[in-house]
């Protein structure tokens, strides 16, 4: 993976390049950088293991530059707000470094984690299915932080307000998708996205998981991959009887979107709004909630578009205006 280069290959790999949504987490809320002419920002990851290079290029800065001005002028850091953000283990000092990384990485990385599970997307170019592996992770073991203090940087690029999390946390667990591939009968994964969720306390005696941070990689999106993992973690919590309900930390509008499609679906499947009318009682949508896991603001928005999927608007024009539950 490679954000902000034009270069076309690194050490023989495949590039794919992509650019941040956010960066004002690093330079500002302003998201400028004062005192360059002609700067890029390159930002480089293996695809697997994610080992790191940094490199800032420019034409001029401006404490370099010749001027009338009284006062002198300083260009803003680059580097060290970036230095900052990024793990120190998987940085890279030179480029010839890191293309070595990336051709050691390519044939022998392998996801770290328990697998949980895998599907099978075909190319719509070759007809052929490729292979994804969904695995989960705790922060008990060390190896795992590490690489999620690798993987922690790229949610400041693409996740509004988010923060880093405390990995000193035994009840975090976390979820990782890769692409696999296989190269020379040899298997090459490649990171597509990833999910954080946290287990707090229920009363009496169980948990309730909140997803917190869930990111699937820009060459990624749009392709189901983020339905696959919120299917796999909401089944895998519909499966233990320790977990309560799955909530949702702050959710975007896409997330909502993707995970409106998905509980409609299972809730159509199972069908669950058959023999539903308005009024619907608390003590219904109690029982939902317990019986699908789906915490109470989520499962009266599906019982809502239930409800409104099943009205005649032209018949019942009385019941589309009572619909409505919040």
């Amino acid at each position: 993976m490679e954000e902000e280069d034009d270069e076309e290959e690194e050490g023989g790999a495949d590039v794919i390049q992509f650019h941040p949504t956010f960066t004002y987490p690093i330079y500002g809320e302003h998201e400028r950088i004062f005192g360059y002419k002609g700067l890029r920002i390159n930002l480089s990851y293996a695809a697997g293991s994610l080992a790191t290079y940094f490199e800032v290029k420019y034409q001029k800065r401006v404490d370099q530059m010749e001027t009338s001005l009284p006062i002198q002028l300083r260009a803003d850091d680059v580097d060290t707000p970036m230095r900052k953000v990024l793990s120190s283990a998987a940085l890279c000092a030179t480029k010839a470094e890191f293309a070595k990384r990336v051709a050691r990485d390519t044939h022998e990385f392998r996801p770290l984690g328990r697998k949980v599970h895998e599907y099978t997307r075909e190319s719509e170019e070759s007809g052929e299915g490729t292979v994804y592996e969904i695995y989960e992770s705790d922060f008990v073991s060390g190896e795992f932080r590490e690489y999620h203090r690798r993987m922690q940087t790229l949610v400041l690029f693409y996740i509004e307000g988010a923060q880093f999390i405390d990995d000193s946390d035994d009840r975090w667990r976390v979820f990782t998708v890769f692409e696999r591939l296989v190269i020379g009968g040899i298997a090459s994964y490649t990171l597509v996205g990833f999910c954080t969720m946290y287990q707090f306390f229920n009363w009496p005696d169980r948990k309730r998981p909140r997803i917190s941070q869930f990111l699937v990689l820009p060459p990624f999106q749009g392709q189901g991959h983020g339905s696959e993992l919120y299917r796999y973690i909401y089944q895998a919590v519909l499966r233990n009887p320790d977990y309560a309900d799955l909530t949702v930390e702050d959710p975007s509008e896409a997330f909502d979107d993707m995970r409106d499609r998905n509980d409609m679906r299972h809730l159509i499947q199972q069908d669950a709004f058959s023999g539903l009318d308005i009024p619907v009682s608390p003590a219904v949508l109690q029982e939902m909630q317990e019986r699908f896991k789906i915490s109470k603001r989520q499962i009266t928005r599906c019982v809502e578009m239930g409800l409104l999927k099943s009205l005649d608007k032209a018949r019942q024009k009385d019941k589309y205006q009572q619909y409505r539950l919040f």
